[in-house]
């Protein structure tokens, strides 16, 4: 079982209510056409969080079920990772708590399988990077292995 299918076994009626209202916010932005009536939204809070644990997973198996994985591919998943930050921020503790022990295994692994680089690599292709605006550490961190097609 992956670390977001443990939290979500782990969330209280209280805890899915809190997370129905940040869905509800994200879901006012989204374009309507990215989701459907009554799920998640594409970059809801859950969501982020899947992206981000793909993503690792997808490392750890070393690429080998990619015949590419385009550098755009793994930005927007950082960009899912920032706002997974994001959401930690307005939640309420009991959920934010919870949440952040999701997140920091799944760090962990993350940092497992890179290395830090200040952002050599990645600000070829993400323009906030190369102007030192993006400073979150995973932006830093370049994988060990590149995917193919990168």
């Amino acid at each position: 079982m992956g670390e977001v299918a443990r939290l979500v076994e782990s969330l209280t009626p209280q805890d899915r209510q809190a997370l129905a209202f940040l869905d509800m916010r994200v879901r006012a932005r989204e374009p309507a056409e990215w989701t459907s009536e009554g799920a998640e939204p594409t970059y809801g809070v859950l969501n982020c969080l899947r992206f981000w644990e793909i993503l690792i997973r997808r490392m750890e198996d070393e690429w080998v079920r990619q015949d590419y994985y385009l550098a755009d591919e793994y930005l927007n998943v950082l960009t899912s990772r920032d706002r997974a930050e994001d959401f930690l921020e307005v939640m309420p503790a009991g959920l934010r708590a919870k949440t952040s022990r999701c997140i920091d295994r799944l760090d962990a692994r993350f940092r497992d399988l890179t290395f830090e680089d200040r952002g050599a690599e990645l600000s070829k292709y993400w323009y906030p990077l190369a102007e030192g605006q993006e400073v979150r550490w995973w932006w830093t961190r370049r994988p060990i292995d590149l995917p193919p097609g990168w």
